[in-house]
């Protein structure tokens, strides 16, 4: 961190809020306008099918009182929809529960009853084309859940479908998830209190926050008796088959704060049971919506040469107002010559059911896992073996891998998340950046959020936290197979079998990938890496698997494997190819090595970037964090001379993060941020005002101007829900203003009361597909990045960006709450142009002209 910051970043705050309303309305379904043109044939169709479910129930029920097992209440079914439906409205107009969704256009539903009576009646109302029936031509078909082969396909997840049907002797242990949250229109909701002539807008603003808190409360009083009963339900089931529950957790505990309630919408439990007993689950419990297998996680160990040192050091405590970062892995070897001043040794926990509390250790053979991350966090370069060196941060150790660098099968990561959070971040200085060196062996799953990646979504939106998480590991195995194939590094990283693994796919975590620092070439072996900055052969790239989300984010120096020349299965490490890592000494090894590399190692550097930014902006959402990193990060060289600029975004994301950038600026770039997140409702719009100085767009026309947006938000996660438009309560992106757009029509445009009438910039990602240079658009994940170069003079007078909310899970009049945080940065490339000066004295400017009732800072 710079001991002193000459052109620290200025603030900026938004005009509005605005109402408005951004999502357009999809077109009509070929198969509901064949429903609307012979109403009587679909809705006969329709009766025939719920007809067919309710024989089949109550032979199901008949047959289970036969042989006594366990009661089910309700009973399960399936509809299929068009594409873009609005499950949540079909299902409340139906009369039924939302179970869960699907990008298929399958609605998991259930009924307490089989009478569905409204359901009846909106297809009476169909068929005479009377109001309330419409619904009903949302309705393609309705079938019998069971073990129908569409249900399995969305139900079971990777090797369990595989597995079906289950062998009735064998045990199996499986994560399940239950559903037992009801539709947002089926809440209880005040009518919001109007504003009286007296009243000032804070204090109306505080009355409808009210209101709304008692809602949420009332709302998850409810929901906490359905999760009970669901939960009971779901146990008589297990004990039946003389299984066990290992583990249930919520996926979301509610919690009052002044930001209100976050509701839970299902239960994840870890259950050991026979076949037979699995079957009964899947086929007849009508609140399931997925089977998974837990998690495995990989560990890679290097090479066994070794860099051994014994040099003078002395490593200071960090200050006592110093970051924290809890590194959540395998223990750590606090007392480490490297690290022993940095441990926060008061609050180290075990969290392994079997193990003691105390048991922190890194018993990780031969040199510790969780020990190198640790010393990564505190040295993302290489360590320091002279003079005196005072950390940035503490190091808080969280051990929930066991000593074979595993997640033990007792304690499934939903739990150890919310247990590490629960411990850490309490007190007068909770801990708010928690590195998470861990991650599944195999790709991500592509059809809903896992309940792992859910868990870090969840508690980094109720908590504002930020998780710096590993995208994984790609093995040398499934390295040598793509190649040996004839795919040529770094494509290999673009095969399907090496995206992103979980958690890696959370939203709200800042996944970090890995490249090369170094590379070799002795002529019978070689890096992979060709370049400096380069992707290492191990490092997970994108887009997401589930729903093309740019992961991971950003990426840091991990390291590389060197190959034989030819290729061929052996990939070992090099110290010249490795990074610099402090070691356990626990099994005789020296206290510094050379000798392995991964994503594990890339990820804590990423961390210490973000301690750094926490030092300077301590009461900072963590949003900043994130969007500071993002916005830091750049191309390598290699990377601007690849034509394919898609195939860059997919290997390392937004690129390496700077410590500079992302703590201070220059005399020619200046950086404006929002330090606290911005709240903001669904179907609103805060408007940002940049007055670009005549200084600046005057300057001659060689002068290029690089302009970098970073929007970072969060927002209250549903694991039911597997679109991306419907998996946050409400989900936001961000607009620009177009060349010489007035900010009045902008603002008119960004209402829907105008159409764009002006050419836009030349954004390098871009929302829509067409206009930006690679193939997904920025839009999709909860930080968006893009970037643009011009000509000075080509800037406007002034450059809008509205941040926009749109509708998620939570249709509420007046719901839908987003946190977030924007970061705009302005550099001139190739002259001297005092950009930092010019855009200063134009802030301030505009508060000194301010009056007391309108405050605007641009």
């Amino acid at each position: 961190m710079p001991e002193s910051i000459d052109f620290p970043h200025l603030h900026w705050s938004y005009e509005g809020p605005y109402e408005a309303s951004f999502n357009g309305g999809r077109g009509q379904d070929q198969e509901s306008a064949a429903a609307k043109a012979d109403r009587p044939g679909h809705v006969g169709r329709l009766r025939g099918q719920l007809s067919t479910l309710r024989t089949a129930a109550r032979a199901t029920d008949e047959a289970r009182r036969a042989v006594g097992l366990p009661e089910l209440r309700g009973k399960g079914f399936i509809l299929r929809v068009p594409e873009g439906t609005d499950v949540d409205a079909l299902a409340h107009a139906l009369g039924i529960e939302l179970v869960a969704e699907t990008e298929s256009g399958l609605m998991f539903a259930a009924s307490d009853t089989l009478d569905l009576d409204r359901f009846e009646e909106v297809l009476a109302r169909f068929a005479i084309d009377a109001r309330g029936g419409g619904g009903a031509a949302s309705v393609l078909e309705v079938f019998e859940d069971g073990a129908d082969d569409r249900k399995l396909a969305e139900l079971l997840v990777g090797s369990v479908l595989q597995a079906w049907p289950f062998d009735d002797a064998t045990i199996y242990t499986f994560d399940v998830g239950v559903q037992t949250s009801a539709s947002t229109r089926e809440w209880e909701w005040t009518r919001r209190p109007r504003r009286h002539r007296d009243q000032s807008v804070e204090e109306h603003a505080r009355q409808v926050a009210e209101v709304r808190l008692a809602d949420h409360i009332r709302a998850e009083e409810q929901w906490m008796e359905a999760a009970d009963e669901r939960y009971r339900e779901l146990e008589a089931i297990v004990r039946h088959y003389n299984g066990e529950v290992m583990d249930g957790m919520t996926h979301a505990e509610a919690r009052e704060t002044r930001h209100g309630i976050v509701f839970p919408d299902s239960i994840e439990v870890r259950i050991r049971m026979s076949g037979s007993g699995f079957r009964d689950l899947v086929e007849n419990s009508p609140h399931l919506f997925e089977v998974s297998l837990p998690p495995d996680v990989s560990f890679l160990p290097g090479s066994p040469e070794l860099a051994a040192v014994d040099l003078e050091f002395e490593l200071l405590a960090p200050s006592e107002t110093a970051p924290k970062v809890c590194v959540i892995d395998s223990g750590i070897e606090e007392g480490h010559r490297w690290l022993a001043p940095a441990i926060d040794t008061a609050t180290s926990r075990c969290f392994i059911p079997e193990d003691q509390d105390d048991d922190v250790a890194d018993f990780v053979n031969p040199r510790g896992h969780g020990t190198r991350v640790a010393g990564a966090v505190l040295y993302p370069r290489e360590i320091p073996k002279s003079g005196a060196y005072q950390p940035v941060a503490w190091i808080q150790n969280a051990r929930v891998l066991d000593s074979s660098c595993k997640i033990p099968i007792s304690l499934p990561p939903e739990s150890y998340l919310t247990q590490v959070v629960a411990h850490y971040h309490s007190g007068e200085k909770p801990t708010r950046i928690f590195n998470h060196s861990i991650a599944a062996e195999s790709p991500c799953a592509s059809k809903r959020m896992c309940s792992w990646a859910a868990k870090i979504d969840d508690l980094a939106h109720r908590h504002d936290l930020l998780f710096v998480q590993a995208p994984g590991n790609v093995e040398p195995p499934a390295i040598y197979g793509v190649l040996h194939a004839g795919g040529a590094h770094p494509d290999q990283l673009l095969d399907d079998s090496s995206k992103v693994a979980s958690p890696g796919q959370s939203l709200h975590a800042l996944t970090v990938g890995s490249v090369a620092h170094a590379v070799f070439n002795d002529g019978t072996r070689q890096s992979f890496a060709q370049h400096v900055g380069h992707p290492s052969a191990f490092s997970r790239g994108g887009h997401s698997p589930l729903w093309n989300v740019v992961k991971p984010e950003v990426v840091e120096f991990g390291g590389d494997r060197i190959h034989e020349i030819p290729l061929t299965r052996i990939m070992p490490t090099r110290t010249e190819t490795s990074p610099e890592l402090v070691a356990s000494t626990m099994h005789g090894q020296p206290a510094i090595s050379l000798d392995d590399v991964g994503t594990s190692f890339s990820t804590p550097k990423v961390a210490h970037i973000a301690a750094q930014i926490q030092a300077i902006f301590p009461t900072a959402s963590s949003q900043l964090y994130r969007a500071l990193i993002v916005q830091s990060a750049r191309w390598p060289e290699w990377a601007e001379f690849e034509p394919d600029r898609d195939k860059v975004l997919r290997l390392i994301g937004y690129g390496l993060p700077s410590i500079e950038r992302a703590t201070s600026n220059t005399p020619n770039r200046v950086t404006l941020i929002t330090e606290q997140a911005e709240e903001i409702w669904s179907k609103h719009y805060h408007l940002y005002r940049i007055r670009v100085p005549e200084s600046i767009r005057g300057a001659a026309l060689e002068g290029r101007i690089r302009v970098d947006v970073t929007l970072a938000y969060t927002a209250s996660p549903r694991r039911t829900r597997s679109r991306r438009t419907g998996y946050l309560e409400t989900w936001l992106d961000w607009r620009a203003s177009g060349r010489d757009e007035p900010a009045d029509r902008f603002a008119e445009r960004m209402e829907g009361k105008r159409k764009n009438e002006f050419p836009g910039f030349p954004w390098k990602i871009h929302q829509n597909t067409q206009h930006g240079e690679v193939e997904t658009s920025r839009d999709k994940g909860s930080v968006q990045k893009d970037w643009m170069v011009l000509q000075a003079n080509e800037l406007p007078e002034a450059f809008c960006i509205a941040v926009r909310a749109h509708v998620g899970w939570n249709h509420k009049e007046g719901g839908g709450l987003a946190r977030y945080c924007l970061v705009v940065s302005f550099e001139s490339l190739d002259i001297d142009l005092p950009v930092y000066a010019a855009v200063q004295a134009e802030i301030r400017g505009r508060i000194e002209a301010e009056t007391a009732t309108e405050v605007e800072i641009f």
